[in-house]
């Protein structure tokens, strides 16, 4: 006969679990957004070797590669939130110090992961060519991008597997691991995708299709060493057997929170594929500008999600012990250090902007473009990189809402419209100049939401 206990034995968080609860707030914001950083910057390095080496592929496979991933991340929109919400109900129990629950948050957060991924898939599989049409693909452009997301989507779970689980473990305090993990998804992608887009060697030459291919096999490496770190518990939380029973008052608990941060994600996906539009109704040369413009926007973005990274799971593990105010000078210490470094660091690239151009395309027009699109980026990110990391301090509190109104306020009444009346009457220059007054309507709509305090109320 089976006999169950009435209360559940809370196991204590493993002293492998970094301690976030007492101590130096900006040197472990530092120990936490640095390595945060480092693994996106590892990303955006390679996504610029892929731009680079798709400049060799032919004249339209940058803005292929451009249109298929904008796609690909409107499609997926549904399921990005995952990573926040496995990150904050993970860091709200390691905060907690209760073992059990903050391991079955994380099997639970995986079974989410296969719920999402097939019917995104099909959904997909069925819609591309529609979906890329409206988002002005023809020709060239719409081949190009047919065969790439067919290729990509043929492995979308370990694609998507790899960032959320990634996010789980730094919401455990152990970002070091997921920097490791990203080093070794990013070293077999990077040896891959020129191979098998050029054909080097033996490997005939792929295009387009192979850039997807090297993708696919990056995120299954990444994928087997996350599994590698979760089923032997080095990061401080584990996968149990015991926890594949699905638990629907869990999955409820990062669904709470993941569904307004999709929101959050889908929204501006979406404005990226309707910009899209927008920019490839100006010509092929400022379509590769913007392609090309997006990728070096992009790369600099991983000082402000670092960051964001180190303040959600700052701001989860000491709500989590009762600390809200060493929860709030986190969140202002990674925001002021975002919106500063961005500032100096974008200055430093528009400054030099030619010569950096001229390394993914020769065009005197998409150099000029480009160039002009990187002067206009520097007012913006000083608001973007404040917004940003006060929206993923938010997330990790629990209220993804608050960030997730901000941004479809700022993109949608704003930015969109901005973009698509300047654009008509001053070009290419209006879709900078809408940019910057998005960023800015974001950055004041997060700071007054944060600075009213509700989320210090919020439970998970």
């Amino acid at each position: 006969m089976r006999t169950e206990l009435a209360q559940p034995v809370k196991e204590a968080v493993p002293t492998r679990t970094r301690e976030l609860t007492s101590g130096n707030v900006p040197r472990q914001m530092l120990s936490l957004a640095i390595p945060s950083s480092a693994e996106i910057f590892i990303h955006s390095i390679v996504r610029l070797l892929d731009t680079y080496w798709m400049g060799r592929v032919g004249s339209m496979a940058i803005p292929v590669v451009a249109m298929g991933t904008t796609l690909r991340l409107v499609l997926i929109s549904p399921m990005m939130g995952l990573s926040m919400g496995g990150m904050a109900v993970v860091a709200r129990y390691v905060g907690a110090r209760d073992q059990e629950m903050a391991d079955n948050a994380v099997m639970q957060c995986l079974l989410l992961i296969m719920l999402f991924t097939v019917p995104i898939t099909i959904i997909g599989y069925q819609g591309f060519s529609l979906f890329l049409r409206w988002m002005g693909a023809t020709g060239e452009v719409m081949e190009g991008a047919l065969a790439y997301l067919r290729t990509l989507f043929l492995g979308l779970f370990f694609l998507e597997c790899l960032p959320t689980m990634s996010g789980i473990i730094r919401g455990a305090g152990r970002p070091e691991y997921t920097l490791r993990i990203n080093v070794l998804n990013v070293v077999v992608l990077g040896i891959s995708l020129p191979i098998l887009a050029l054909g080097w060697g033996p490997a005939p030459a792929l295009g387009v299709r192979g850039a997807a291919l090297g993708s696919l096999l990056g995120a299954m490496a990444g994928c087997s060493a996350v599994f590698y770190v979760l089923l032997t518990g080095h990061a401080g939380v584990r996968l149990r057997l015991r926890h594949l029973r699905p638990d629907l008052r869990m999955m409820w608990r990062i669904l709470r929170i993941s569904i307004p941060n999709s929101m959050e994600r889908f929204s501006p996906n979406l404005g990226a594929a309707g910009f899209m539009a927008l920019v490839s109704a100006l010509g092929p040369q400022v379509l590769t500008a913007y392609s090309i413009f997006h990728q070096l926007w992009g790369f600099f973005q991983a000082i402000t999600m670092g960051a964001g990274n180190a303040a959600a799971t700052m701001m989860g593990q000491n709500l989590g012990a009762g600390k809200p105010e060493r929860s709030q000078h986190a969140a202002y210490v990674g925001a002021t250090g975002a919106a500063a470094l961005s500032l100096f660091l974008y200055s430093l690239v528009a400054l030099a902007a030619t010569p950096i151009v001229g390394l993914f395309d020769s065009d005197p027009a998409v150099i000029a473009l480009t160039a002009v699109a990187l002067g206009f980026a520097v007012p913006s990110v000083t608001g973007r990189g404040w917004g940003q990391v006060l929206g993923r301090a938010l997330g990790g509190a629990g209220d993804a809402v608050s960030p997730m109104l901000a941004s479809i306020v700022a993109l949608w009444a704003v930015q969109i419209p901005a973009c698509w009346l300047l654009s008509r009457h001053i070009g290419p220059s209006g879709i900078w100049i809408s940019i910057i007054l998005g960023d800015l309507t974001h950055a004041v709509a997060v700071t007054a939401r944060f600075r009213q305090g509700r989320w210090k109320l919020r439970s998970i």
